[in-house]
C-alpha cells in the first residue's frame, strides 16, 4: 500500500494493519470534493507566491487527469482516496503535484471534503423531503372530502378528513426540512488553513479559497475546526428524525392496509406476495422503512458514542465518522424517495361503511348536548350510558329512538340524528387547526404556498454549492 507519510517510518506496515487502518472502499465517495478542495488550496498556494503559474496550471492540468482517471476504474492500492488522489497528481504533474500539500494537512483536508459533501447531501435531502409534501398534498387535493376515522390508543376515536391525517405529516416533515436547511449552514463554513492542529505557517488566502468552494464562512480555531464534526451529528440527528416521521406514518399505512382496519388501498406495484400463501398482499416497502429507521437511529448512537470522550483536536477515531454519516444519509434518501413514489400510488377508503359498532360520533353528541345547556362534564355522563346501552342492545347511535334516547336526557331532539352525520361531524369543528372542511382547505392552501417557498430557498441553496466545470472555468 502506497503512504504519503513515509520517512519517519522505516518499515512497510503490516499487512494486516494495512487491511485495518485502510479507507479508501468507503472515502472514495469524497473524490470529486477532495479533487475540488485541491483546486482550491493551489489556487490559495498561488496568490501567496508558494505556486508559480506554470506548476499551478500542471496542478489543475493533473486533478482533471486524475477526476477522469477514478471515473474511468476505482481507485486500489492506496490507505485512503486522499492519498490515492496525491500520489495520481504526482503521476500525471511531476513535481508540481509534490506542492499541492503545502500549507495543509489531511486534518483540514478531510474535514474540508466532508463538509462539503453534508452541504450536498442537506440540499438533496431537502429536494427529497419537498417532492415527498408535493405528492402528499396532491393526495390530500385528491381526496379532499374523503372522511377516515382518526385513532387514539388504536381505537376508532373520532371522524377526521383524510386531508388533516395527511397534513399532520406535513407539518412534521416541515420541521425536519428546517432541520435539514440548519444543517447546511452548520457545514457552510471553511476549515483549510488549520493544518493539523494550530494553523498553517503560511498566509494562505483563506477568503479566496472559501469563495471559490462557496463556503460563506470561515472557521476561526483551528483546533475545532480540525476536530469538530458537530455538523455531522446535526446530519445524522436530522436524518434520525426524518426517519422516525417516515417510520410513524409507514406502521400507520400498515396497520390501515390491514383487512381488519381497511382505510387504505396500496397499488400491487408497491406491495409483495407470499411464497406459500397465493392471497397475500404484504405492505413490504413500508416495512422495510420502518426498519431501516432503526438503522438511522442507531446511526445517531454510533455518531454519539464515536465522539464520546475524545481528546482535542484530530484522532484516528474520526476515520469511523464517514461510514456513520454515508449510511445514515443513504438510507433516509432512499427512503424518502421510495415513500414519495408510494404516496402517488395509494388511497384512502371513506369510513362511511364500517361505522357501525364503532360509536366515533360519541364526542359530537356531547358537544351537541352541550349547544342544549348541558355541562360538557354531565354530557360526557350521559352518552357514555348512551353507548353502553346501544353497546349491549347490539345498536348503533343513529339506530336508538327518540324514546330511547330521552331515558338518558329530555335534551335530545330530533336534530340528534343530523349531528351524527360525519359530514356534521366533521365541519363541526372550528378552530384553525382542526378538521373542519374550511380549515382544511386554508391549511392545504397554506402547504403548497409553503412548497413554493422552500423550492425557492432550496434554488438558493443550490448557488452555494461548488460545481467541478465552474470551478475549473474560474481557475483558467
Amino acid at each position: 500500500m502506497n503512504k504519503i507519510w513515509k520517512g519517519r517510518i522505516q518499515k512497510d506496515t503490516d499487512k494486516l494493519v494495512d487491511d485495518f487502518t485502510g479507507s479508501l472502499h468507503l472515502d472514495q465517495q469524497l473524490y470529486l470534493y477532495d479533487i475540488m478542495g485541491s483546486m482550491a488550496h493551489a489556487a490559495g498556494l498561488k496568490s501567496i507566491g508558494v505556486l508559480d503559474q506554470e506548476p499551478f496550471e500542471k496542478i489543475l492540468e493533473g486533478l482533471d487527469l486524475v477526476k477522469k482517471d477514478l471515473e474511468k476504474k476505482p481507485p486500489s492500492g492506496y490507505e485512503d482516496i486522499h492519498s490515492f488522489i496525491e500520489s495520481r497528481l504526482v503521476d500525471f504533474a511531476g513535481e508540481a503535484g509534490k506542492k499541492i500539500h503545502t500549507a495543509r494537512s489531511r486534518n483540514d483536508q478531510v474535514v474540508t471534503d466532508e463538509r462539503m459533501y453534508v452541504k450536498q447531501s442537506a440540499y438533496d435531502l431537502i429536494t427529497g423531503v419537498i417532492a415527498l409534501q408535493e405528492n402528499m398534498v396532491a393526495l390530500a387535493e385528491k381526496q379532499k372530502g374523503c372522511i377516515i376515522a382518526a385513532y387514539t390508543h388504536l381505537q376508532m376515536a373520532q371522524p377526521v378528513l383524510a386531508a388533516h391525517y395527511l397534513l399532520s405529516f406535513f407539518a412534521k416533515f416541515s420541521r425536519d426540512l428546517k432541520g435539514f436547511f440548519s444543517c447546511f449552514d452548520a457545514a457552510d463554513s471553511l476549515p483549510l488553513g488549520s493544518a493539523a492542529c494550530v494553523g498553517s505557517g503560511y498566509a494562505l488566502d483563506r477568503d479566496l479559497v472559501a469563495s471559490l468552494l462557496k463556503f460563506s464562512q470561515k472557521d476561526a480555531n483551528s483546533m475545532d475546526a480540525v476536530s469538530s464534526r458537530d455538523f455531522m451529528l446535526d446530519m445524522v440527528y436530522c436524518c434520525a428524525k426524518a426517519m422516525l416521521h417516515l417510520s410513524q406514518i409507514s406502521e400507520d399505512f400498515i396497520i390501515y392496509a390491514s383487512q381488519e382496519f381497511s382505510q387504505i388501498a396500496i397499488d400491487d406495484a408497491f406491495c409483495t406476495g407470499s411464497s406459500i400463501m397465493p392471497q397475500k398482499k404484504n405492505p413490504d416497502v413500508l416495512e422495510l422503512v420502518r426498519a431501516k429507521s432503526a438503522l438511522v437511529a442507531g446511526n445517531l448512537t454510533q455518531m454519539m458514542m464515536l465522539l464520546k470522550g475524545l481528546p482535542s483536536t484530530y484522532n484516528r477515531d474520526l476515520q469511523e465518522d464517514k461510514a456513520i454519516l454515508f449510511a445514515a444519509v443513504g438510507q433516509t434518501g432512499a427512503c424518502m424517495q421510495v415513500f414519495a413514489k408510494l404516496l402517488d400510488h395509494m388511497a384512502f377508503k371513506p369510513v362511511d361503511e364500517k361505522i357501525k359498532g364503532s360509536f366515533i360520533q360519541a364526542t359530537d353528541i356531547a358537544d351537541y348536548l352541550v349547544g342544549k345547556g348541558v355541562s360538557f362534564r354531565d354530557s360526557h355522563q350521559i352518552v357514555g350510558r348512551l353507548v353502553g346501552y346501544c353497546h349491549k342492545n347490539n345498536k348503533d347511535l343513529q339506530e336508538a329512538s327518540l324514546a330511547e334516547l330521552n331515558r338518558f336526557s329530555p335534551h335530545f331532539d330530533q336534530d340528534y340524528y343530523s349531528c351524527l352525520k360525519l359530514g356534521a361531524c366533521i365541519d363541526s369543528k372550528k378552530v384553525d387547526c382542526g378538521t373542519g372542511t374550511k380549515s382544511v382547505e386554508q391549511n392545504l392552501k397554506k402547504a403548497k404556498q409553503d412548497i413554493k417557498t422552500w423550492k425557492l430557498q432550496a434554488d438558493g441553496l443550490k448557488q452555494k454549492l461548488p460545481q467541478y466545470q465552474e470551478l475549473k472555468e474560474a481557475l483558467r
